[in-house]
């Protein structure tokens, strides 16, 4: 067994090549920093463009081929899910030297079912990082709500057995991580944000040369990221039609996904002045965020979610956040005085936007307050140098 040796596994993960803020991307390099050697084992379909990757070479970076899928919630998904976990299982049982420790991302459940019981046969430190609660976050984004319940048990299982076999468990946020540490409560439990890296973002965004015209008098709103299925995207369009002859406004999709044609029948529908960028890299992503004014984070009604990937953009280009996630997030959004919560049924987002839009000499000023929640809990070289640390020890 290789002490200096570490496996990390995930389906999500972007080249390393790649300028993004991804999860496990960041911790690869936080262990390349330590002078470990990583190891990293993904897909060669990208979930997010529905596209085989280009193949970066890279001798430290296996490409699992995996049949392709076009929606996000399909037996054909599954199907592709489960030839990663087969593939993966035999990757790991011809390896001839055993790495130290594996670290896998959940989900999937059955890679992490399949590293784990690996892990336990030889050994060898497990560690769970959980990014997402599947099945059970699918759960609000189908009308078959009892019938899905039911037929994904097993998977639930697997979720479980997953979680039981960790020898440290990490959270991409605290309700992710105690939620795996009710079926394992004697190993080491550390929720972790996502993060921001400052000084990154900052030169990102002035060595940009893209060039975006604002008219000074509009208001800019965006919400960005995938435009996939576990968005309220009526909810947002409707909601912004509220200022139609209120305000002169712009409303951005920065991103593409599986939801386009239905989110421009809707902006049609609702007369909404708004433009759908399609797939932008990282770092335009970033430069259209710099020059919005709110920022939307929202999610469908009795999500799961309580902490997303967008919304650490969002404060990381200092926009004014309209947020729909309870929890942490909600707790963040009040705490840092950084944006408004919103909620599907009293307190909804058309009026909250409107109270935004009213006072938005005040609101305007909070948006440096994202700086101070920066520092005080998504400091980037903060969160990744306590993971690594969690990883090796």
């Amino acid at each position: 067994m290789s002490c200096n040796k570490i496996i990390v596994i995930s389906i999500f993960g972007s080249s390393i090549n790649e300028v993004s803020n991804n999860r496990t991307k960041n911790i690869i390099n936080a262990l390349k920093n330590r002078e470990l050697y990583v190891k990293y084992i993904t897909v060669d379909f990208d979930h997010t463009t529905k596209k085989y990757k280009k193949k970066n070479i890279d001798n430290n970076t296996i490409y699992i081929h995996v049949p392709s899928y076009t929606q996000n919630i399909s037996f054909k998904r599954i199907y592709s899910h489960l030839i990663f976990a087969i593939k993966l299982n035999k990757y790991l049982i011809d390896l001839k030297e055993k790495p130290s420790a594996i670290y896998c991302t959940m989900p999937t459940t059955m890679a992490a079912y399949i590293s784990g019981k690996y892990c336990k046969r030889y050994g060898i430190k497990f560690v769970i990082d959980v990014i997402d609660l599947w099945p059970d976050s699918l759960l609000p984004l189908t009308s078959f709500k009892r019938i899905l319940f039911f037929t994904t048990l097993p998977w639930r299982w697997f979720t479980i057995q997953a979680y039981k076999m960790a020898d440290v468990i990490l959270g991409e946020s605290k309700k992710y991580a105690l939620e795996a540490a009710k079926y394992n409560p004697l190993v080491p439990v550390y929720p972790f944000y996502l993060g921001v890296d400052v000084d990154k973002v900052n030169s990102i965004l002035v060595k940009n040369d893209l060039e975006i015209a604002k008219n000074e008098n509009e208001i800019w709103i965006a919400y960005a990221g995938s435009l996939g299925t576990s968005y309220d995207f009526e909810t947002l369009i409707r909601s912004t039609s509220t200022l139609n002859n209120i305000i002169d406004y712009k409303l951005w999709f920065v991103g593409d996904g599986v939801a386009r044609c239905t989110i421009e029948k809707m902006l049609q529908k609702y007369c909404v002045n708004a433009e759908i960028t399609g797939f932008l890299s990282y770092e335009h992503l970033l430069k259209y965020l710099s020059y919005c004014d709110i920022a939307i984070n929202i999610f469908r009604k009795d999500t799961k979610v309580v902490h997303s990937y967008k919304f650490n953009d969002y404060v990381a280009t200092q926009c004014f956040i309209l947020n729909s996630l309870e929890g942490e997030t909600a707790d963040m959004i009040e705490e840092y005085q950084i944006g408004l919560n919103f909620d599907f049924e009293d307190n909804s987002l058309d009026k909250v936007l409107l109270e935004c839009i009213s006072n938005w000499d005040k609101y305007h000023s909070w948006k440096i307050n994202n700086r101070r929640l920066i520092a005080e809990l998504l400091d980037k070289r903060k969160i990744y140098s306590k993971i690594s640390s969690v990883l090796i020890e």
